[in-house]
């Protein structure tokens, strides 16, 4: 967070309390509450503000059911397409959430100084339960800012097994077969892919998730992590040529249902849907998306959708480009403290595995792996657990004007035709924050 907005919202906060002791000053004495209460104190819910949406929502907030019936705790979940900006503004606006959840560990880095401590014991939980490649991304100076709350399995290729069967087709089992593959399907006269990136203020970010995957497969970990660390520049040659190698797939004739040109007006959530209807063979996305299929898809095997493992590289073969979301608390009182520390145990991981509505995977290495409802999932938790090496979402780890900023606007200038990736890429260079 830069010190301008944490002044603005510090002044915010400064000017709310004076107006709330000035009001209790000339209030009659009863039993309000004075301003800072709440988060769940005294009978107000703890709420909790992300990205999930619709389903996704409701399998965040159904996750919550039990603890509630333990602790009498209410917890209100919501959520938006939005998210990135709307949190931002009610942090610049004193009124952030008792609870965030980001899914840019950079993000939590950006706003770390409003941002509560943990306490011992969430510290404790989380060290149980986590591996520190998770949480060492949103420890600041030492202190753990978040906590894992959902992982993602990115490295995924959805598709219909009963389309491929009739065409004749089989699940690659290298990235080499699966280049060759959508060349195949492009000569017998198929649509290989369907993508969109329209998300709201989030436009664009499915769009740096193909560039990270290809980036993993073509350049490897090592270019991966200076990149995201800023240790060569946004627009060096070898990632020049990584996000080259995505939009030249996209721009060949028919390989993207809809054609290039109209893929950042496509909303992300529906972008899958003409996968069922034969009108493409493929949709690169994460086990997420799982939600968004129809309530009656069927999804495995023999289902209407499948997905497989988009392949790595011959160095690199179980290589996988991972997400997540991350919970960090703006309230320190103890009923949102409370709710930190259920969230990092193995108790919150379980109670959303056996949610009916799936699209869900967690980092908590002590999760129930039998309480995934689905054999999908199942797959999807067993192909995380073999991932070596696994990187984290790069835009997610970049400064939030980058990752979650300039990238998603370069990503669709390209795609629109507005400029090419070397020109899109250099003014993502040059919008690096210097310190």
């Amino acid at each position: 967070m830069t010190r301008q907005r944490t002044r603005r919202w510090r002044a915010s906060v400064a000017l709310s309390i004076s107006l709330a002791l000035v009001a209790a000053a000339c209030a009659d004495d009863d039993d309000s509450t004075s301003a800072g209460d709440g988060g769940g104190d005294n009978g107000d819910a703890v709420t909790i503000f992300g990205p999930e949406v619709e389903q996704e929502q409701q399998s965040l907030q159904e996750a919550f059911d039990g603890f509630t019936d333990d602790t009498g705790i209410k917890v209100d979940v919501s959520g938006s397409r939005d998210f990135e900006t709307e949190v931002g503004a009610q942090v610049d606006g004193g009124n952030p959430p008792d609870i965030a959840m980001y899914p840019q560990p950079g993000k939590v880095g950006d706003f770390a100084e409003d941002l509560v401590s943990l306490p011992d014991d969430v510290v404790t939980e989380a060290e149980a339960n986590f591996d520190p490649g998770w949480t060492d991304l949103v420890t600041v100076e030492g202190d753990l800012k978040a906590i894992p709350a959902k992982a993602d399995l990115k490295s995924l290729v959805w598709y219909s097994p009963s389309a491929f069967e009739a065409a004749g087709y089989t699940v690659p089992e290298t990235f080499e077969d699966f280049l060759a593959l959508t060349d195949r399907m492009m000569a017998d006269g198929k649509t290989p892919f369907c993508v969109g990136l329209e998300s709201g203020d989030a436009t664009g970010w499915p769009a740096t998730d193909w560039i990270e995957d290809f980036m993993l497969r073509l350049k490897g970990p090592d270019v991966y992590d200076q990149w995201y660390k800023h240790e060569i520049p946004f627009d060096d040659p070898d990632v020049v040529e990584a996000a080259q190698a995505v939009f030249d797939l996209w721009s060949k004739p028919n390989f993207v249902f809809g054609g290039e040109q109209n893929v950042a007006a496509t909303p992300f959530a529906d972008a899958g849907l003409p996968l069922l209807d034969g009108d493409c063979m493929m949709h690169r996305q994460g086990n997420f998306y799982k939600a968004n299929w129809p309530m009656d898809t069927e999804v495995g095997p023999d289902g209407d959708v499948n997905a497989f493992y988009l392949p790595g590289s011959t160095e690199n073969p179980n290589i996988t480009l991972s997400g997540g979301i991350y919970a960090a608390a703006f309230n320190d009182s103890d009923d949102v403290m409370q709710v930190m520390k259920f969230i990092a145990s193995p108790d919150f991981a379980n109670a959303r595995a056996s949610n009916e509505i799936g699209g869900f995977l967690s980092p908590n290495k002590n999760v129930d792996t039998t309480k995934y409802t689905t054999e999908a999932e199942q797959g999807f938790g067993a192909i995380l657990a073999d991932a070596d090496p696994v990187r984290f979402d790069a835009s997610d780890l970049m400064p939030g004007e980058v990752g979650s900023g300039t990238f998603w606007t370069a990503v669709v200038d390209v795609t629109t035709g507005a400029k090419d990736v070397k020109t899109a890429f250099s003014e993502v260079e040059s919008s690096w924050p210097s310190d």
